[in-house]
Parts: C-alpha cells; structure tokens; sequence
C-alpha cells in the first residue's frame, strides 16, 4: 500500500499521542490541615506506580490542573519515560503546610514524622486507587525523603525503593543517608549512581556504602552509568548528576529492575 505524505503524518501524530499522556491532579489529605498534591500520568495497563522525589528544596509547585511549573529535575523532567513503559508516573510536590509557611519544603524536614506520616498516606491513597505495586523513586535530596520514610514507616510501606544520586556525605542541610538506620529498610532496594558524579555530596563511593547497609532488604542492586554530559552545576541535572544525555536509558533499566522484583 502507498502511504501519502499526509497518512504518514497521522500515523505518527497517533504512535505520539499513544505515549504521551497528561498530566491530572491527585490531591491527598494528610495532617490536619495539610494536604499533599501530586500529578500523575497514567498509561495504557499499567504495572506499577512510581512516586517521584524531586531533589533539591523538594518543591515543583504542581498547578490546579496538575501540570507543574518546576520541571527542571532529572525525575520529573523524565516522568514521561516511566509512562512510557507502563508505570503510573506519581510527582509529588511539598506539603501544603511546608509551602505556606516557607515557600519551600524546609531541608530537616525530610527527615521528620510528619513527612513520613504525609508519604503514608500518599502510598495508602495510590494503592486504594490502584492496586499495583507502590515505589518511592528519590533523586539527590529525594533520596532523603525516600530512605528515611523506608525506615520508619510500619504500614503503608512501599513495594520497594529506588535511590539515584543518592545524597552521602554530611552537609549544613544534613540529608546524609549513611547516617540513617539503613538496616531498618526491609523492601526491595535499587541503588543508582554515576561513576563520575562530580557533586561533593553525592559521591559515587557513598552510594556503594549504601548499598552494603541495606543488610534486610530481601533484594538490593548497585547500579552504575557511565557516559553522557555535565554543561552546568555538577549538583545539578544538566550533569552527570542528573544523567544528562542518557535519561531514557537509565529510566529504563529502572523500571527494568521494578518490574522483576514485584
């Protein structure tokens, strides 16, 4: 059959918007008070749910109609790509509270109770909502949130968890994983590194002293990149810190890993 120049076009307008989905608000009530949003995508039979922490402040200021105004982070900038290969994409920004009172999350935050009981609830609402598998994904100071929830939290735990960049080396805004009760983690643990992460708090030699000190996760995997760019901060995502020039790849090998540990 000959394909006309315009019936090529709409065979790939409609592959696109086949992967391309939308971005809708999913608000959680947690603390009196205080509610937590998060916008989510969901493809076509989904596997699993992938909640993303943002790095930095934590905040990416997820609108009412649930598209977000800060995307610059590796995570979020690549919540696509989970959809992309049937994990429900879950960004989720800073508690209401923490945003009226500060603007941002506050840093010691990350590791406090209520923040814990907040991420709780968000899995106890995803999991009601869709009954499939619940990760927590972290990126640099997501990573705190993530193994601090990991290692407090008695009911509505996570499936499993995935720390990328994850934050190692003791600094003013604390953070620092390998000061944590690594030991209290009992689900399913990837850990993803650069080799050539050029950010002082987030080095590659910490990430493989995590992974030693997930003694009771049932399963663990250091997972090392190499290649791709660093044109800016090497904190930041436009380096190897954020995986630039190979996010596809990593996000792939990550959800890779989910799917064969549920």
């Amino acid at each position: 059959m000959k394909l006309t120049f315009w019936g090529f076009i709409q065979i790939a307008v409609l592959s696109i918007s086949a992967v391309v989905q939308a971005d809708e608000l999913f608000e959680v009530p947690t603390r009196p008070g205080v509610t937590v949003r998060t916008s989510i995508i969901v493809p076509d039979k989904p596997k699993a749910v992938a909640v993303l922490f943002a790095g930095s402040h934590g905040t990416i200021k997820i609108r009412v109609d649930g598209t977000i105004a800060s995307q610059g982070n590796f995570l979020i900038a690549a919540r696509q790509q989970f959809a992309k290969r049937q994990v429900i994409a879950v960004a989720i920004d800073a508690p209401s509270d923490q945003i009226r009172d500060y603007g941002n999350m506050q840093y010691g935050f990350r590791e406090s109770s209520d923040h814990v009981t907040d991420i709780g609830l968000v899995i106890k609402a995803l999991k009601q909502r869709f009954p499939l598998p619940v990760w927590l994904v972290g990126t640099s100071r997501g990573t705190t949130s993530v193994a601090y929830a990991a290692s407090k939290l008695q009911k509505n735990k996570p499936h499993g968890i995935v720390l990328t960049s994850s934050m190692n080396v003791d600094s003013r805004k604390g953070g620092n994983l390998l000061r944590m009760e690594l030991a209290k983690i009992v689900v399913p643990a990837l850990v993803v590194h650069h080799k050539d992460d050029g950010c002082r708090v987030t080095t590659f030699l910490g990430a493989e002293q995590i992974t030693r000190r997930l003694v009771n996760a049932p399963v663990k995997k250091l997972m090392a990149f190499e290649g791709g760019k660093t044109v800016s901060d090497p904190c930041g995502p436009k380096a190897h810190h954020g995986y630039l020039g190979q996010r596809g790849k990593v996000v792939k090998e990550i959800v890779a890993w989910m799917l064969a540990h549920q």
